[in-house]
């Protein structure tokens, strides 16, 4: 058999294609580093920010809150629609009232403390269709004096608010019939101590000048009971 011929640098040449020992080892090393895979690196990175777009869930007490602030606007609406209607009990039926200002009041009370000195306090007000009076006498006031102070404060509040009387009659229309319309009926109560009278109520109805009283010495207590309720009650 022939010999196969080479030359003489061809060992040279193979051995210079040969993997070198460096590459050996690095592929050793590749071998020995722990496998993290990708996708895992990017989820532990997404967990945190998945957790800060949890969504707000409402808890229980939260629509509690919600439920109350919804009543306390309601209530705050019924009160405002009630005060440009005269308040919830009254309405329409104070329409057509002739106003007795505060000043009219005030006038009255002060003409009347100044001229009696039997009066410890006084007080006057309106509401609706009623005209109140509450008069402290001091102690061991006469039942006949009290009346008469009573009844010359509601005229002295009458002549101050100024309207018209017709002839013959005590007090004018704020206590009859303005257009059809009915005006203030009075309601009085007086109290002083070491009296046994007292307490006095009284009332004055519309178009009567007289008043009607009821004391605290009459064993009727129905009639009692009656005078207090026009005190309280419209």
């Amino acid at each position: 058999m022939a010999k196969k011929f080479h030359f003489d640098d061809e060992d040279d040449i193979q051995d210079e294609y040969q993997p070198s020992s460096y590459l050996d080892d690095l592929e050793s090393k590749r071998e020995n580093v722990p496998y993290t895979a990708i996708d895992e690196e990017d989820d532990e990175e997404e967990e945190p920010m998945k957790k800060k777009k949890k969504g707000f869930v409402m808890k229980w007490w939260h629509y509690l809150l919600i439920l109350f602030g919804a009543l306390a606007v309601a209530f705050i609406i019924y009160i405002v629609v009630l005060s440009f209607n005269n308040g919830p009990v009254y309405g329409d039926r104070c329409e057509g009232m002739v106003s007795v200002s505060k000043d009219a009041r005030d006038s009255t009370v002060s003409t009347m403390e100044e001229k009696y000195d039997e009066i410890e306090s006084m007080t006057l007000s309106t509401e609706c269709r009623q005209l109140k009076l509450d008069i402290t006498f001091k102690a061991g006031m006469s039942t006949k004096e009290a009346q008469n102070i009573a009844e010359e404060t509601v005229q002295t509040l009458d002549g101050i608010v100024g309207r018209e009387k017709e002839d013959g009659q005590k007090y004018s229309d704020l206590f009859g019939t303005i257009d059809g319309v009915t005006q203030y009926e009075v309601n009085v109560f007086m109290t002083s101590s070491d009296s046994e009278d007292f307490p006095i109520y009284g009332t004055k109805n519309i178009q009567n000048d007289e008043f009607s009283y009821t004391l605290a010495s009459v064993r009727d207590e129905e009639s009692a009971k009656k005078a207090q309720e026009t005190l309280t009650d419209e």
